[in-house]
C-alpha cells in the first residue's frame, strides 16, 4: 500500500500537526497486511479518530475507493492538513473538527465497518490532556489511555455487525 504524498505539508505545519512517525507507519503496515480482509468486508463506512496529517485514511481510501471515510480531529490545523492531504493525493474524506466521536453517536450507530485510531498514548498529568493543539496528538492523560478507553467503550455502539477496529497501543 503506497504511502500518501505529504510533500505539501511544511515544517511549519508539523509545528502544529502530528508528523507521521513509527506508530503511523506501523498502522499503515498492519492495514496493508489486512487489506484482503478489509476488501472482503465490502465496507461502506470507515472512520478515523485523530487523523493528524491524514496519512492513514488517505492511504486506505485510495485502496477502498467505494468506502466513505469520515476523519475526526480535535485540532483545527490538523483538520486542514487532513483535507489537504486527501486532495493532494486525489481522494475525498469528510473531515470533522471534534474530539473522538463526540456528536456523532447517532449518525454512526452500528454503521462503522472500519474504525481507525492512533490515539495519544503518552502518560501525562490529566491537566496536560484534552487540549486542542499539537499536544492533543501525544498527551494521553492518566496511563496514556484517555482517548483509547473512550474509543474502546464506544465500539459496541458504532461498529457494524462486520465492523473491525484498528487501534495503536503502546506496550
Amino acid at each position: 500500500m503506497p504511502t500518501p504524498d505529504l510533500s505539501h505539508l511544511t515544517e511549519s505545519d508539523y509545528d502544529q500537526v502530528y508528523e507521521p512517525a513509527e506508530d503511523s507507519f506501523l498502522l499503515l503496515d498492519a492495514l496493508e497486511q489486512e487489506l484482503p480482509h478489509l476488501r472482503s468486508l465490502n465496507p461502506t463506512l470507515a472512520v478515523e479518530v485523530g487523523g493528524g496529517s491524514g496519512i492513514i485514511s488517505t492511504a486506505l481510501s485510495l485502496q477502498l475507493p467505494h468506502t466513505y471515510f469520515i476523519v475526526t480531529d480535535v485540532n483545527k490545523t490538523a483538520c486542514r492538513a487532513i483535507q489537504a492531504t486527501a486532495l493532494h493525493n486525489n481522494t475525498n474524506l469528510e473531515v470533522l473538527n471534534t474530539r473522538t466521536l463526540n456528536h456523532l453517536s447517532e449518525r454512526l450507530r452500528t454503521s462503522v465497518d472500519i474504525l481507525l485510531c492512533n490515539p495519544p498514548y503518552v502518560a501525562t498529568e490529566q491537566s496536560e490532556a484534552g487540549h486542542e493543539d499539537i499536544s492533543a496528538a501525544w498527551a494521553g492523560g492518566d496511563l496514556g489511555m484517555n482517548v483509547t478507553k473512550e474509543i474502546i467503550d464506544s465500539l459496541t455502539d458504532v461498529l457494524s455487525d462486520k465492523g473491525v477496529a484498528y487501534i495503536v497501543l503502546e506496550q
